[in-house]
């Protein structure tokens, strides 16, 4: 079945690493889980692009888009699952789709291993029992997008306001919230009336990851995403290896021979 591109691509961008936390990671497709961690081979978590040590957590990552069209007819894609982090910077995500092009078919369990230590990280199928295994490549900067805090030293565009929404305690930790508002004046690209979109984002210092944001355009629809069940500890050493009775393949060397990957990024916000 052929799936639109943009629907599978905006979908997949959405959590979780977030290495780092949800919501880490650059824009973009996520290549990764949707957890927060450092890093993976696919997912919308809340991964990152760069290694975060010496802030574990574990927590429940969700993820929820809703398109209504001018018929009143809508498109929900949903997915949930799991986000770890150890002291070393390893993270572990997984994700179970329940709508969209990847859960058309009944619900989707994907795992994602990313293991700076070792140098290697892995995308598990848990109905095959297989697991791809690909070199990290070695980059100081990969897509890195380490929150709200680094995002305030780049210019602000000249059609996006942004505002301080202060300090909340959401899930359990500490978060400061940003909200953007992006008008596209009338007649800019053929609108007859101007089009509003908004971002908010509450990001936890303590986590270095995103633990909720909302996203609403006219044009995308709603995106939610949120970690919740945050727990501060180091997680079980095992999510972190490849369990027993998995067969690990080497993934193929990407067009152009130059194998690996870095952290993903967070669950997508939509080109503006």
């Amino acid at each position: 079945m052929k799936i639109n591109r943009y629907i599978l691509m905006s979908f997949l961008t959405g959590a979780a690493v977030l290495a780092q936390g949800p919501m880490e990671g650059g824009r973009g497709p996520g290549r990764g889980g949707f957890g927060p961690g450092g890093g993976g081979p696919g997912g919308f978590g809340p991964h990152g692009g760069k290694v975060v040590t010496n802030a574990p957590y574990s927590a429940d990552v969700g993820f929820s888009r809703t398109v209504t069209m001018l018929d009143g007819n809508t498109i929900q894609n949903s997915a949930s699952g799991k986000f770890a982090r150890d002291t070393q910077g390893r993270t572990y995500s997984m994700e179970t789709f329940t709508g969209g092009p990847l859960g058309q078919n009944g619900p989707t369990t994907r795992i994602s291993i990313f293991d700076p230590v070792a140098g290697f990280a892995y995308e598990l199928d848990p109905t095959a029992k297989t697991a791809v295994k690909r070199a990290i490549r070695q980059h100081s900067k990969v897509g890195a997008w380490p929150g709200p805090k680094a995002d305030a030293n780049r210019p602000t565009p000249p059609d996006v306001v942004k505002t301080d929404l202060g300090t909340q305690v959401i899930s359990g930790v500490s978060a400061q919230g940003t909200k953007s508002t992006r008008t596209i004046p009338a007649g800019a690209i053929g609108n007859a009336m101007p089009i509003v979109s908004t971002t908010e984002t509450w990001y936890s210092a303590a986590l270095q990851a995103v633990v909720s944001s909302k996203h609403s355009d006219p044009r995308a629809g709603q995106t939610t995403y949120a970690l919740t069940n945050i727990v501060q500890a180091e997680p079980a050493a095992a999510l972190f290896q490849v369990p027993a009775g998995y067969t690990v393949k080497d993934a193929p060397a990407p067009h152009g021979g130059r194998g690996g990957f870095g952290p993903p990024g967070p669950p997508p916000q939509e080109e503006e």
